[in-house]
Order: C-alpha cells, then sequence, then structure tokens
C-alpha cells in the first residue's frame, strides 16, 4: 500500500471571522466540529525564505556606480595631474639652474640646507593624512555619500590645522628648546640632530620656512581631497599659475640681490595665496549639510592608516635626505659638498617622477575606488595595471639619464657643479631598483 505524501504545514494566529465560520454536525453518532482550515494552516515552502534586500541593492548598485564613475575619470586626472607635475618640474628645474647661475655655490649649500629643512618639517607634520585622503574619501563617497564625504574631510582638515598651528609655534618659538631636549635623548645620532637644529644658516631663515610649512600643509590636503575626487582641473589652473608667479617673481628677487631669504619669503608667500584659493574652491563642500543618519567614518582607522605611510614616506624620502645632510654636516663635510649632495638627489628623483607623477594621489585614489564593495578581483586587476604602466614609463626615463648622468650634469649646472654626475649615477640606480620592484605601488594597495 503506498503511503500518502505528507506536505508540512506551520500554524498561523487565526482571525475572528475565521472562528465565526464554524459549525458542527453529527454524523455516525459522532457530534464533529468542522471549522475552515484554509486560514489556519499554510504549507511551508522547501525553499528558506530570503529577507528583502531592495534597499541594500540599491546602496551597492550606487556604490558601484559611484565607483565606475571614479575610475572612468582617472586617466583624465592622470593627464591633468601630469602635465601639471611636468610644469612643476620644468619651473622648479629653471628656478634651480635660476639659482646657481646668480649665487654663489657656497650660498647654493645654504639654500639646499634650508629647503631639505622644509621638506622634513613637511613630511613630519603631515601623518600621512594625504595618503589616508585618497584612501578613505573615494570609499566614503562612493559607498556613503557627498554629507559623509564632507564630514571626513572636514575633522581631517581640522586636525591638519591643529598640528600646523602647534608646529609652527615650536618652530617660531621653541627650536632650541627642543634642540635641547633632543642633546638630552643618550642616543648617537641625536648630536648630529640638534647640529642641525641649531645651524646658524637655518635659523636665519626660520621665519620663511615655518609660514612655508603652514601654507604647504593646506594646500597638499585639499590637493589630496581634489584627487579622491578625480577632480583635478582646479590644481591643474591654480597650481600652474602659482608656479609660473613664483618663477617670474624669482628672477626679480635675484635680480634686485634679495638672495635666498628673498626667495624663502616668496615661496612662503605664494604659498599662502595657494592655500587660500583651494580653502575657496573647497567651501561648498566643507559646509555640506550632515544629514539625520549620516554615516560617520571612525577617525581611529584613518589616522592609523595614515601614520603607516607616514612612516614609510619620512624613512624613504625627507628623512633620509636630511639625516644624511646632517651627518655630512656632522662629519665636517664642506657646504659645497653638501650641495653637490642635495643636488644629485634632487635630479634623481626628478627623472624618477618625471612621467609617473600624474599618479601622485591619483593612483591610490583609483585603487580605493576599485577596493569599494569590497571587490578584490577589481582592486587586483588595478594594482597589476597601475605596476605595469608605472614601470613603462619610468624606467626609460631612468637607464636614459644612468647612462648620461655625468653630462647631464654638465649641461644643467655647468662645470662647477661637474662632481655632481656620479652622485647623480648612484641615485639614479637606487631610484630603478625602487621602481622596478613597484615599492610605492605596494604600499598604496
Amino acid at each position: 500500500m503506498q503511503k500518502p505524501t505528507l506536505r508540512p504545514f506551520r500554524l498561523i494566529s487565526p482571525k475572528n471571522s475565521q472562528l465565526d465560520n464554524s459549525e458542527q454536525r453529527e454524523e455516525n453518532g459522532r457530534v464533529e466540529e468542522h471549522r475552515n482550515l484554509s486560514g489556519l494552516i499554510e504549507p511551508i515552502s522547501t525553499e528558506a525564505e530570503q529577507p528583502q534586500f531592495g534597499d541594500r541593492g540599491a546602496y551597492i548598485e550606487d556604490a558601484e556606480e559611484e565607483a565606475r564613475h571614479l575610475l572612468q575619470r582617472t586617466p583624465g586626472s592622470y593627464l591633468l595631474n601630469q602635465v601639471y607635475g611636468l610644469w612643476v618640474f620644468g619651473s622648479l628645474f629653471l628656478l634651480t639652474v635660476l639659482v646657481t647661475r646668480r649665487l654663489s655655490v657656497a650660498e647654493y649649500g645654504v639654500f639646499a640646507v634650508s629647503l631639505a629643512a622644509f621638506n622634513t618639517i613637511a613630511y613630519i607634520v603631515a601623518l600621512g593624512l594625504e595618503d589616508a585622503t585618497t584612501t578613505f574619501v573615494p570609499r566614503v563617497f562612493a559607498e556613503h555619500g557627498r554629507a559623509a564625504a564632507a564630514l571626513l574631510i572636514r575633522r581631517l582638515l581640522t586636525l591638519r590645522l591643529v598640528i600646523l598651528v602647534l608646529s609652527v609655534t615650536v618652530i617660531l618659538f621653541a627650536l632650541p628648546v627642543l634642540a635641547s631636549l633632543i642633546a638630552a635623548i643618550p642616543l648617537s645620532g641625536a648630536a648630529g640632530v640638534v647640529a642641525g637644529l641649531r645651524d646658524p644658516g637655518l635659523l636665519s631663515h626660520i621665519t620663511p620656512i615655518a609660514i612655508y610649512v603652514l601654507g604647504n600643509g593646506i594646500s597638499s590636503l585639499v590637493t589630496a581631497v581634489c584627487a579622491s575626487l578625480m577632480r583635478m582641473r582646479f590644481v591643474f589652473v591654480v597650481g600652474s599659475l602659482t608656479q609660473l608667479v613664483l618663477l617670474v617673481l624669482s628672477f626679480f628677487v635675484l635680480q634686485f640681490g634679495w638672495g635666498i631669504n628673498g626667495i624663502l619669503w616668496l615661496f612662503a608667500i605664494s604659498s599662502l595665496f595657494n592655500a587660500l584659493a583651494f580653502l575657496l574652491w573647497l567651501t561648498p563642500f566643507l559646509f555640506e549639510r550632515r544629514k539625520p543618519g549620516t554615516y560617520v567614518q571612525p577617525l581611529k582607522a584613518v589616522v592609523q592608516l595614515g601614520i603607516s605611510a607616514w612612516l614609510t614616506n619620512l624613512v624613504s624620502g625627507a628623512l633620509l635626505k636630511q639625516v644624511s645632510i646632517i651627518l655630512l654636516g656632522f662629519f665636517l663635510v664642506s657646504i659645497v659638498q653638501i650641495g653637490y649632495f642635495n643636488l644629485s638627489f634632487q635630479l634623481a628623483h626628478a627623472a624618477s617622477l618625471l612621467l609617473v607623477s600624474g599618479f601622485g594621489g591619483v593612483g591610490g585614489a583609483a585603487l580605493a575606488a576599485a577596493f569599494v564593495g569590497r571587490n578584490y578581483d577589481r582592486l587586483s586587476r588595478s594594482w597589476q595595471a597601475l605596476i605595469k604602466i608605472e614601470t613603462l614609463l619610468a624606467a626609460p626615463v631612468l637607464m636614459f639619464c644612468l647612462f648620461n648622468a655625468q653630462n647631464i650634469a654638465h649641461a644643467l649646472y655647468g662645470a662647477n657643479y661637474d662632481p655632481v654626475g656620479p652622485l647623480l649615477a648612484i641615485f639614479l640606480f637606487f631610484n630603478i631598483l625602487v621602481r622596478v620592484i613597484g615599492t610605492t605601488d605596494h604600499q598604496y594597495a
């Protein structure tokens, strides 16, 4: 005998109207109560019920659409940033040639020490917030909207301003005290750092350097915001005009005999105007009204990532150069030799970034946009493409400069700077090594 097929049922709460439809009847001597059970029992589906994800689906679709939009704008942002980077390199190179022609070798050495100090201070007070901005802002903007991104940018800018104000105060009023505190540290390298902080050439130019740090700190963070949102056109226009004005005015400053201090003050004032222009452009975004339920990105993760990138940049960039200059001075290397060292380091760095400077900020933002929705496959493909493109663009330039280092140094700076050639070749070799193994892209990913 075949067993009947049983269907699973589940009870549901009855309604009053269903109970009122009950009736009684007698059959075979028994009184049976029959009710309309169609409203009391339901068959259970053999498939698990799925929750409603309509809102979540729309959220994911919007985030993916915004991520694709950012990635589509990456090539244009790279080209604008690259042209701007080439103009910056060109204008700084012309400025360097102008300075080396107008000033003596010893005076250029003092100028090199001052700029190296500025770069070191700028890196120290940055705390990696630019890298954190290009990593978090694209994802927050794509996944949580404009209001959430504006809130994060306001908090980052506030943090940067607090750090800059404290740093400028220390530079202007407490540098001798800081040198004394470092001198008390029982480390072998402390004496070299103290000697650098007490360098008369540095102290005589400390005020314009401090103001330059303030303006540059604001401008660099807003530039990172523009790169995060793939809005590099404004950076291209304002930055290019600033560099042009800086180059023209530098010629007249040197022509009038105002020397190193005049050039540094020109850098400081132009950086303040540049920062003001960037802040005015960012004002509508900064004052974006916070809506109820706006996502708030925890700052702890942002600061942790920034400090991690900061340590990498500090050791491989400004700190390496500044410590080298301090050690050269500590071991009684002449100011002329320090000038040669600075020129070779600067020229090798420029050659390394000549055709890939456009990826600065934009590359990190593109990787962040690729990772929206935790899309590891898209992130890996973007990462691989970025490494290949940067290597193909940078390696040929570095190889050409390596085999022509002596001729390049002589052609650019004249016979007085021929000792720069061998140093340039050494720096170029290590830049090739770093570029081939893709160190900068690994850091972003």
